[in-house]
């Protein structure tokens, strides 16, 4: 009989004679049990220093019906510690949930301890632990012994001890905040459960030598972590390539995009190792993964080291989010696009209603969105926005050029989305996306659709769309963004031109008072899929009164409509090219009434032109 076929028998006899494993655990499948244990490493990475024990802690019985990762990465993750233990002969695997081992005098027996997604506030004893002998001997009460069993656990890993925590146990004993900092993090929830980018940023720590190094792309659902998390606490080894990684989802609330996905500290004289690995079942069967487990728990028990210390330098972490002020500055220099002057905000500012022509409902948030340096009147347009939002109390205006804001779990916040002149064909990629790799185009790609998608339902949920005249020149390879304006750019004629009124009833034309109305500015020639069957024409080219440019042979010059999508609204002007028209009364009049239209506050016949 071979020596490893004895050190097996003699870790069954072992494990036979050991503590149960949590009744609550379900047992996993035979096939899957062979696939795990085919997949598990023949031979630790280092032989132990000497017989190791190390407990598998898992959600203790009474907490265990409501752990959130009960019959699957529970049961996949005992199953996996133990086949790891047992194969590769680095430790006897003590599977339990049983705080009783966690007791002084008991713990100690344990050169690691895994927390095996243990959930809940598991450090607080159960009313069938104080019956028990060996918890009475140490308080009355569930007060006085979770105290005796906190600080038994900071004691076995200060005074030498080892911690492998996996994915869901940084959600625990939130009530502990010498929990939190034992692990180093808080989970603050789970953007992703897809396959991402992982950059590993240690190539030469031991703890990942199972990656061989290099960057890798994994399946699984992915933590993000709040505080005590800090670099300047944890040696990280790996962590989201934001790059190579959809960063579309929801819910992403770190704004320095740095998702640690595993880390080493120390603790005393101790250490700890966590991953946020472990929630899907293919983990469990994945060979690289579970060498990385075994490389841990080997930590953990002593065996092998591994530096903790935090590193000096953090990575920068590429992100979308809002143009740094800088740098906003520096383009619109470059392209030529200034913000109006002190005295030109003065002619604005007196050239606004002083009230808007509806009272508004509630309070209304509008989203001012674009980048201030594609197009002339963008930072106009912003500004007159934010006056009439000020002077007349309508809404609030809140200009940025944040991609993410208009993502599902921040655009509803807003009751309208302005399209400021927005110009651009991809105004959602990121500026390199020519030079970056087919991996990070594709996630790029993720993102754009993401953000898309938002819009589309934001406005069919009933939300408000305005579009400001290079609004329809943008996102032409997007066919459904111009089926939401009512129509695409097609060309143009800058010139006085002379408006009339096409929908005298409609309260969005109140401000020409039933006149006809003289301006100088960009008019667009729409093009498919505009349409009067789509859409109803508030304000058109007065052909009669002026020069027919001879652009449309059918002469259907439209300047400003209003449709609708799902339950909500779309306005869209095509005036606002000339800096001078965010200083003309009338046309401040009319935006103000399109986006209190857009928001809801002023109601307008939407019904088609044309049948």
């Amino acid at each position: 009989m071979t020596t490893g076929r004895l050190r097996w028998l003699a870790m069954s006899l072992a494990l036979a004679l050991a503590p149960a494993a949590t009744r609550g655990v379900e047992e996993i499948r035979d096939h899957e049990k062979k696939r795990i244990r085919d997949a598990a490493p023949d031979t630790p990475r280092v032989a132990p220093a000497k017989p190791r024990t190390v407990l598998v802690l898992n959600t203790p019985d009474h907490l265990y019906p409501k752990d959130p990762h009960k019959r699957y990465c529970v049961p996949y993750g005992s199953y996996a510690m133990r086949a790891l233990g047992e194969k590769s002969g680095a430790y006897r695997p003590v599977v339990s949930g049983d705080l009783a081992n966690l007791l002084p005098g008991k713990i100690g027996t344990f050169d690691a301890i895994v927390l095996n997604n243990t959930a809940g506030a598991w450090i607080t004893p159960c009313a069938a632990d104080l019956a028990r002998a060996e918890f009475r001997k140490h308080g009355a009460t569930a007060a006085a012994v979770e105290g005796v069993l906190r600080k038994s656990l900071l004691d076995y890993v200060a005074g030498g001890g080892g911690i492998m925590a996996l994915h869901f146990a940084t959600g625990a004993n939130r009530h502990w905040p010498a929990f939190r900092e034992l692990l180093g993090a808080t989970f603050t929830g789970h953007p992703w459960n897809e396959e991402i980018g992982i950059t590993v940023e240690e190539p030469d720590h031991p703890l990942v030598a199972a990656f061989g190094g290099k960057d890798f792309r994994l399946a699984d659902e992915i933590y993000q972590f709040g505080k005590p998390y800090s670099r300047k606490n944890v040696r990280v080894l790996l962590s989201v390539d934001t790059l190579s990684t959809n960063m579309g989802v929801k819910w992403i609330n770190r704004p320095d995009h740095d998702f640690a996905l595993a880390w080493v500290k120390s603790h005393g004289t101790g250490r700890v190792f966590y991953t946020s690995f472990g929630h899907r079942a293919a983990l469990y069967r994945n060979p690289a993964v579970l060498q990385f487990y075994l490389d841990a728990i080997q930590f953990a028990a002593g065996d092998l080291p591994a530096p903790t210390a935090p590193r000096a330098e953090s990575p920068k972490k590429w992100g979308p989010g809002p143009t740094p002020p800088t740098v906003r500055a520096a383009r619109m220099k470059a392209r030529n696009v200034r913000g109006p002057t002190a005295a030109e905000l003065k002619k604005m500012a007196d050239a606004a209603p002083d009230a808007a022509p509806a009272k508004p409902a509630k309070r209304r948030r509008v989203l001012v969105w674009g980048h201030a340096w594609t197009h002339t009147p963008n930072a106009f347009a912003e500004e007159a926005l934010k006056t009439l939002a000020v002077k007349t109390g309508a809404f609030e205006a809140v200009v940025s050029d944040d991609p993410r804001l208009l993502l599902g779990d921040r655009i509803g916040r807003f009751d309208a989305v302005v399209m400021n002149n927005i110009h651009e064909r991809d105004p959602f990629l990121p500026d390199d996306f020519a030079r970056r790799t087919a991996i990070q185009k594709a996630a790029a790609k993720k993102f754009d659709q993401a953000v898309k998608k938002s819009l589309l339902e934001f406005v069919e949920s009933g939300k408000g769309l305005v579009g400001i005249h290079a609004a329809t020149a943008a996102l032409q390879n997007w066919p459904e963004y111009g089926r939401l304006l009512g129509g695409l750019y097609g060309g143009h004629i800058l010139q006085d031109v002379v408006i009339k009124i096409d929908d005298p009833t409609s309260p969005l034309v109140a401000c020409l008072d039933g006149n006809c109305w003289r301006i100088h500015d960009e008019v667009y020639i729409s093009r498919e899929p505009y349409s009067r069957k789509r859409l109803r024409v508030l304000l058109s080219l007065d052909l009669d009164a002026m020069k027919d440019p001879g652009k449309r042979p059918d002469k259907d010059y439209a300047v400003s409509w209003v449709r609708s999508q799902g339950k909500g609204r779309v306005f869209y002007t095509t005036l606002g090219h000339c800096e001078t028209t965010y200083l003309n009364a009338t046309f401040l009049r009319h935006l103000l009434a399109g986006v209190q239209f857009a928001i809801g506050d002023l109601k307008a016949k939407t019904t088609p032109s044309s049948p």
